[in-house]
């Protein structure tokens, strides 16, 4: 009698995940995106610019947009899967751009 084959863990999923790396390759390009900004517009080398927070472009919304994206193409633009994606897309958009405003507000002040 042979065995049954030993399961991978559970996390090694996340290594196949189409729509995980669609949307964490979309976030490293708007990182990538500040540092060239940083390097053509300002004329220097400021690596710190791929791990810093806020600034534009934004990678939280580019790393939901990819996402979101990804989860069209695979699951279908009518599926519930991508109306929630979308959804929560257009929340972090919403959000982040009225934090901006306010900060370049205050920034003004």
């Amino acid at each position: 009698m042979s065995q049954p084959l030993a399961q991978p863990p559970l996390w090694l999923g996340l290594l196949d995940n189409g729509a995980l790396w669609w949307g964490l390759a979309a976030c490293g390009s708007a990182q990538l995106s500040k540092l060239v900004i940083e390097l053509v517009v300002h004329r220097r080398w400021n690596p710190k610019v791929l791990v810093e927070t806020g600034g534009m472009p934004s990678s939280h919304s580019a790393l939901l947009t990819g996402t979101a994206a990804a989860l069209g193409w695979q699951q279908g633009f009518d599926s519930a899967v991508f109306a929630l994606a979308a959804c929560l897309c257009f929340v972090v958009l919403y959000d982040a751009s009225g934090v901006r405003r306010a900060a370049g507000l205050t920034a003004a002040r």
